[in-house]
């Protein structure tokens, strides 16, 4: 019998400020935008995990 090597995930690339959003999701902004854009990711990524509700001004600023 042979064993099959499990195949590996790749790491998705992260930005160099905001450690916890994938570099793709800010691509294509610069400066404040893309701070605030930063910002909003990870305000609504910490309230995905506690479990709250995200807001609907929030959920239109990042994917409008």
């Amino acid at each position: 019998m042979r064993r099959r090597k499990k195949k590996m995930n790749r790491k998705v690339a992260k930005d160099k400020t905001y450690k916890s959003v994938p570099k793709k999701y800010l691509t294509g902004t610069k400066g404040t935008k893309r701070k605030q854009r930063g910002r909003d990711i990870t305000r609504m990524q910490k309230l995905y995990k506690q479990g709250k509700k995200i807001p609907k001004t929030l959920l239109k600023r990042v994917f409008s």
